[in-house]
């Protein structure tokens, strides 16, 4: 097949992509119909690509695995998948959309390396940073960079005003085909990463992600990428994007709005937002294509066949076929069996096994579950008061001694069931490794940052504010009249705010007195855009991370037991409406 051929074809793939997700529809209401749990009730699944003689590649793509390489499919599922595709076609490229390394115990103690070696194992192709591949800060990110055997590819992550940290774009060749992959991160990564702490000689930013008022210098950017690729003679160009698409995130960065304003694309391979998805978007250009996210922790792999007469057909992978020829072994996972390679798994295991005296280590008991997400996957720490967070904010508080404490929602990343406490549970919970501060800052700036932190809602957002030491009121019927710049940063308020009634240990908030506040260093040095806090005076350093900050609450403070009052949110945060507010105010 030339790449005449292929050109020739791109014009008439509308109906085809409209065809396949229709049919992509039709065999899930099928397969819906098996009996799910037992593998031998799965074995005459077929999840192929199509015939190998009509088949020129196929494309595996995952996307915020987040360290669950033993969740659903798991890592070492896929590599059995991957397998089975290698024995029946000639070109099988696997790709990963970002926020691999971080969010679990592991990928928390060993900073992401370990995830990188088990992706390395699983010959992973091309890979793109998520906005959590920076969590550890920038020297992690480069050695990861470094020891991640394709490296990353991103176009958007530059050094202030010059070039990509890495290559922006990159051509793979499959058989007499060349695929291109352009590779881009969400713009927020600025207000969600370290990132920002490293700064040029004039203070400047060292770094920035293309974020702009309108979202035009990200696209602009992406357009130039996209065109360079296909000066060096892609056939197909395929972006692979860390944007997502939920509510939550701006509309000028989320991905299909990207996509919609730039031309020459045949796929976009989301993340991000953690939604499950295969539809398509209309690009600049007039051409349809197929726009498809994975889920979070290998719900799902994405799979992108090309056939030879220039067909695209994007399928969602939810279970791993028996395989016929090959080696399998059978493990449970959420009360389903699972079909998974043995050499994968066995590197797997050397790998927890390792870590095994570290993460069994008791940290207390809790007698009930302490949630911050929903069966369905939703935060809901991120919409209002929780238990879990309420604990998290006191351990804060109670290492200080300070006056008040305040934690990001989005630090506090998964459930902490009842049951013995272990080492794991607490990283499995806070998997990252900001240090835990104190300082002291005024009452003013201490508003704006409960008006700047619930200024979202009612979409959930990682910065609302979860605390300890504080109660105020939130009237979600009165607009934020907060303004920030073109990176999601707080700039001010400017009219009336949602927050008031705000008291510290009990008494009313005087808004020119001090007051001490511990948090974590990403939080108190602007991280989620609170810019309020980036003059306030540093009073210490615990030497302790969020983590083991709670974990020592737990031992010492709660004698190993966490009590029956963070089952439930305990009333630091009132809700009001209209009337209740005016009542409040009056008060």
């Amino acid at each position: 097949m030339t790449r005449d051929t292929v050109r020739a074809v791109k014009s008439m793939r509308t109906w085809s992509l409209l065809l396949s997700v229709l049919l992509c529809l039709l065999v899930a209401a099928c397969s819906s119909a098996q009996p799910k749990g037992s593998p031998e009730a799965q074995a005459d699944v077929t999840y192929l690509a199509g015939n190998p003689k009509e088949v020129a590649a196929v494309i595996l793509h995952t996307n915020d695995v987040h360290t669950g390489f033993e969740d659903n499919i798991g890592y070492d599922g896929l590599a059995l998948y991957k397998k089975e595709l290698e024995e029946q076609y000639d070109h099988v490229l696997l790709v990963d959309a970002g926020d691999a390394v971080q969010g679990g115990a592991i990928g928390a103690i060993s900073k992401g390396q370990e995830i990188i070696k088990m992706m390395n194992y699983l010959g992973y192709d091309l890979a793109i940073p998520g906005n959590h591949e920076f969590d550890f800060g920038f020297d992690v990110l480069d050695e990861c960079a470094d020891e991640l055997a394709c490296g990353y590819t991103c176009a958007d992550f530059c050094v202030t005003g010059g070039d990509p940290v890495f290559e922006p774009w990159k051509i793979i060749d499959v058989g007499d085909i060349k695929i291109g992959f352009v590779g881009v991160v969400t713009p927020s990564t600025f207000t969600k990463s370290s990132i920002k702490d490293l700064v040029n000689d004039d203070g400047s930013p060292m770094y920035d992600f293309l974020a702009d008022e309108t979202g035009e210098k990200l696209i602009a950017a992406l357009q130039d990428a996209i065109d360079e690729v296909h000066k060096n003679d892609a056939d197909y160009v395929i972006l692979v994007s860390h944007l997502g698409n939920s509510d939550s995130s701006e509309t000028k960065y989320r991905c299909d709005h990207v996509a919609q304003n730039l031309s020459g694309l045949d796929m976009v391979i989301d993340g991000h937002s953690h939604e499950i998805y295969n539809k398509t978007v209309t690009c600049k250009d007039g051409h349809t294509i197929p726009i498809a996210q994975t889920g979070t922790k290998l719900q799902s792999i994405g799979q992108l066949t090309i056939y030879k007469d220039g067909r695209l057909e994007e399928t969602l992978v939810k279970e791993v076929p028996k395989p016929v020829d090959l080696a399998y072994e059978v493990v449970t996972r959420n009360d389903q069996q699972r079909f998974v390679d043995p050499d994968m798994k066995a590197f797997m295991d050397e790998i927890v096994d390792s870590y095994a005296d570290v993460m069994d280590q008791k940290v207390g008991y809790v007698s009930y579950d302490l949630l911050v997400r929903t069966q369905d996957g939703f935060d809901v720490s991120r919409v209002e008061e929780n238990g879990l967070c309420d604990l998290v904010a006191d351990a804060y508080r109670d290492l200080s001694g300070s006056q008040a404490a305040l934690v990001n929602a989005g630090s506090v990343r998964n459930n902490l069931m009842a049951g013995e406490i272990t080492f794991k549970n607490v990283l499995d919970t806070l998997p990252y490794y900001n240090d835990v501060i104190t300082v002291k800052l005024s009452g003013q700036a201490l508003l704006d940052a409960l008006e700047f932190g619930v200024s979202s809602l009612p979409k959930p957002s990682a910065k609302f504010p979860q605390v300890s030491g504080i109660t105020y009121s939130v009237n979600r019927d009165i607009e934020s009249s907060v303004k920030v710049d073109e990176k999601n940063q707080f700039v001010s308020v400017e009219g009336e705010r949602r927050v008031s009634n705000v008291q510290i240990v009990g008494e009313p908030l005087d808004l020119k007195k001090e007051y001490t506040l511990t948090g974590s260093s990403y939080t108190l040095t602007g991280g989620d855009g609170y810019t309020m806090f980036k003059d306030a005076e540093l009073v210490s350093m615990t030497m302790l991370s969020e983590n083991e900050a709670l974990m020592k609450y737990i031992e010492e403070s709660l004698d190993g037991v966490i009590p029956a009052k963070y089952q439930d949110a305990t009333g630091r945060i009132v809700w009001l409406d209209a009337d209740e507010q005016e009542l409040a105010e009056a008060a």
